[in-house]
C-alpha cells in the first residue's frame, strides 16, 4: 500500500470520509492527500470593454477559494486532534479544474494506491446516491475507489466480503484485497451467487486454485443460492454476517450501480452503512 487520496468539497459526507481515510492512512502508515478543486466561472474577455479586469477577477476568485480551502483544512486538522487521531501525515492540495481531472493529476504526480470518496448513503437520493463526482471517478480511473456512506463510521476492519464470479479477470482485484486484509488482519470472504449462467465446475476449480495461491492467508469461500436477485442476495449475506467492507469488481453490466440502488426495505439499505471497495475488471 502506498498513499491514499481523498477528494473533498468539505460537505458532511466528504468530512465523514476524511476521518475514515485518515484512520486507514494511520493504520497503513501512509500519507493522506486531501484534494480540493474548483472550476472557475466563465467570464467574457470583453467584459465592460476591459479585458484586463477579467484576469483580476479570476485571481480574486482563486484567492477566495484558496483561503476557503485553507480555513476548512485547518478545521479538519483540529477536529482530528480533538478526536485524538494522528494528523501529521496529511498533505492538502488545491487544484483548479474538475474533480476528475484534478484526481487524475494527483494520481499521476503522487504514489497513490487508493482513492477514498464520501457518498450520500441516503436512499432518498434515488439514482444519485453516489453523487456525480464519485461515479465519474469510479468510471474513469483504474485505481480502486473506497466509497464511504455518510453513516459508515470507521471501525477496525475484521471481515471483507468480495463478490466474485471466480474468473481469472477477478484475480488482480483479489490480490489487492488480500494485501489490504493482511495490513488490517481481516478475513476475506469470496462470495459467489449461483445463477443459471454459472458453471459450477469452473467456479470450484477456480476457488481451489485461489486456495492454493493464498494458502497462507485467511481466505474463505461462500456459495449462495440466488434469491429475488443477485444484489438482494448479496445484501442479505452482508447484513446477516456482519461484513465490515464490501469489495466488488465493476463490470460492464454495472453490477455496482444496481447493488447500491437495491434495498432490503424502505428503512434499511446496504449502502447506508457499509463502505464499498470498487475494483476494475482486468
Amino acid at each position: 500500500m502506498k498513499h491514499i487520496l481523498l477528494p473533498t468539497d468539505y460537505s458532511d459526507h466528504a468530512n465523514n470520509a476524511f476521518f475514515y481515510a485518515l484512520n486507514l492512512a494511520n493504520k497503513f502508515d501512509v500519507k493522506l492527500y486531501v484534494l480540493f478543486s474548483y472550476v472557475p466561472p466563465v467570464l467574457s474577455a470583453a467584459h465592460a470593454g476591459q479585458p484586463d479586469m477579467v484576469s483580476s477577477v479570476y485571481q480574486e476568485i482563486e484567492n477566495s477559494r484558496s483561503q476557503y480551502a485553507t480555513r476548512k483544512n485547518n478545521e479538519l486538522v483540529e477536529l482530528a486532534k480533538t478526536a485524538n487521531i494522528k494528523a501529521d501525515n496529511i498533505h492538502f492540495i488545491f487544484e483548479i479544474g474538475t474533480v476528475l481531472s484534478s484526481v487524475k493529476k494527483v494520481i499521476d504526480n503522487e504514489d497513490i494506491s487508493l482513492v477514498v470518496m464520501g457518498v450520500y448513503g441516503d436512499s432518498t437520493f434515488q439514482g444519485d446516491i453516489m453523487g456525480s463526482n464519485t461515479t465519474s471517478v469510479i468510471r474513469n480511473i483504474k485505481l480502486p475507489v473506497l466509497a464511504i456512506p455518510l453513516n459508515a463510521k470507521y471501525k477496525p476492519i475484521e471481515k471483507i466480503g468480495f463478490t466474485t464470479l471466480f474468473k481469472e479477470k477477478d484475480f488482480p482485484a483479489l490480490e489487492q484485497i488480500v494485501e489490504i486484509s493482511s495490513l488490517v488482519n481481516a478475513k476475506v470472504y469470496c462470495v459467489n451467487v449461483k445463477t443459471n449462467t454459472n458453471n459450477t465446475s469452473d467456479v470450484l476449480l477456480q476457488s481451489e486454485k485461489w486456495t492454493k495461491t493464498f494458502k497462507e492467508k485467511d481466505l474463505n469461500f461462500v456459495f449462495l443460492e440466488k434469491g429475488d436477485s443477485v444484489e438482494e442476495t448479496v445484501n442479505h449475506y452482508i447484513l446477516d454476517n456482519n461484513i465490515d467492507v464490501l469489495a466488488i469488481v465493476r463490470r460492464n453490466r454495472n453490477f455496482f450501480e444496481r447493488l447500491i440502488s437495491s434495498s432490503l426495505s424502505t428503512k434499511l439499505t446496504i449502502h447506508a452503512e457499509i463502505p464499498i471497495f470498487v475494483f476494475h475488471e482486468a
